[in-house]
């Protein structure tokens, strides 16, 4: 056999090889490891009002009394983490799932990761303490005591009186924005 006949199997080979590895790796890319994993708060955006008053475990109009450090998630190799924080409320007025009264927590990314301040604003950003919202939440799927907020659709800050989405221009959030706090509640009884 000859210098280059070797060589030109060799590579064969190897492409061979790769090619293989490679279709296995695509086949296989994004499948879960079967772990657990937490759940996605975006996951669903509804339709209706209706579709968002069902699929929430608890809304309530609640004033944020603090926030405090949470639990800190790392990546399956342990090089990535990722901090979060609770935010404590006293509701207000309990429309569905909590009493007025009672203590609400809700976990979310925190704007501390470790020693770098981030802003995520995809849930509305940071909730000011002192601030009342309406708020549309399910309960962690490991049956903890935390919420998390349903998505996007399901913050809004009282302003001078009336609700502010986080998205005004999504059609359900748009159906709140705007309103007074009153009216507000009075939908969510409306579609309950």
């Amino acid at each position: 056999m000859t210098r280059r006949t070797f060589w030109t199997y060799t590579l064969i080979v190897a492409l061979c090889g790769l090619s293989v590895s490679a279709a296995l790796g695509w086949r296989n890319h994004g499948q879960p490891a079967g772990e657990d994993r937490t759940a996605a708060s975006w996951k669903q955006h509804f339709k209706d009002a209706k579709e968002l008053v069902k699929s929430s475990d608890a809304v309530v109009v609640a004033r944020a009394d603090s926030v405090a450090p949470g639990r800190v998630a790392y990546s399956s190799n342990g090089e990535d983490a990722l901090a979060f924080e609770v935010v404590n409320f006293s509701v207000v007025d309990g429309l569905k799932g909590e009493k007025d009264g009672s203590t609400v927590s809700v976990e979310r990314v925190s704007s501390t990761q470790g020693d770098t301040v981030a802003y995520f604003d995809f849930d509305g950003g940071n909730f000011e303490v002192g601030g009342t919202y309406l708020l549309f939440l399910k309960r962690q799927e490991d049956g903890g005591p935390f919420y998390y907020q349903i998505n996007d659709q399901g913050r809004f800050h009282e302003e001078g009186g009336q609700l502010r989405a986080v998205a005004p221009d999504d059609a359900v959030a748009a159906l709140f924005h705007g309103r007074s706090v009153k009216e507000g509640k009075a939908l969510v009884k409306e579609n309950n």
